[in-house]
């Protein structure tokens, strides 16, 4: 991974992305980056006309919206096509939504939205935008009227995307041990019921369980 860019505010900007995914990187000038051994350059759009030869190069603004979309390519590229993309998203349900996001078998992104429209759409630019051969979204039970919720949206959206809700019981710490700033236990919850197998949720079995 290298950074090449001159521009001193772009080069925070994408430094600072790349330091909250906890990705490792070198910095040189857009006119070096051919010679380097860097699979992925990120650039900003002025200067990738300097980047030439068979490099990925990824533009600064792909980085701001969507970090983990930025970050699931950046795996992708560097882990090659031949590697098992996977990827799963975990819900946790709740007045704080936490969300883990899980590719090439590592957590690209733990975050917490504070309503179902605003984690549907971040859930939704990442099954639209990552390069996957299975899609797994896990909704917790625990408010199942929000998880039944975003199901539905999620699933009526992209059909082919495999939604299951699943048993939450017990992925939750407990109230008292002080885990709960920044919706640490929300993240740790949604982690959880990522690795865990839930019930197949279809738009059919929704319409059943609205008639009874």
């Amino acid at each position: 991974m290298a950074v090449a860019t001159l521009r001193g505010r772009p080069y925070y900007e994408i430094i600072r992305a790349l330091k909250q995914m906890e990705v490792q990187y070198d910095s040189i000038a857009p006119a070096d980056a051919t010679r380097s051994e860097a699979k992925v350059v990120i650039t900003t759009r002025d200067e990738a006309g300097l980047v030439t030869g068979r490099k990925a190069v990824m533009l600064d603004t792909e980085l701001a919206k969507y970090p983990a979309v930025a970050k699931a390519k950046i795996l992708k590229t560097v882990a090659g096509a031949a590697a098992d993309d996977s990827l799963t998203v975990g819900i946790d349900p709740g007045s704080r939504i936490g969300i883990s996001i899980l590719y090439l078998h590592e957590e690209i992104a733990s975050i917490v939205e504070s309503s179902p429209a605003d984690a549907v759409e971040q859930i939704s630019a990442v099954l639209a935008s990552v390069s996957s051969r299975k899609k797994v979204v896990k909704i917790g039970d625990g408010n199942m009227r929000m998880a039944l919720s975003m199901a539905w949206a999620i699933k009526k959206k992209f059909h082919d995307v495999e939604v299951q809700i699943v048993d939450e019981r017990g992925t939750s710490r407990p109230q008292n041990t002080g885990v709960n700033r920044r919706g640490l236990r929300d993240r740790s919850s949604a982690r959880a019921i990522a690795f865990r197998t839930g019930r197949a949720f279809t738009l059919s079995s929704l319409e059943v369980r609205r008639r009874n």
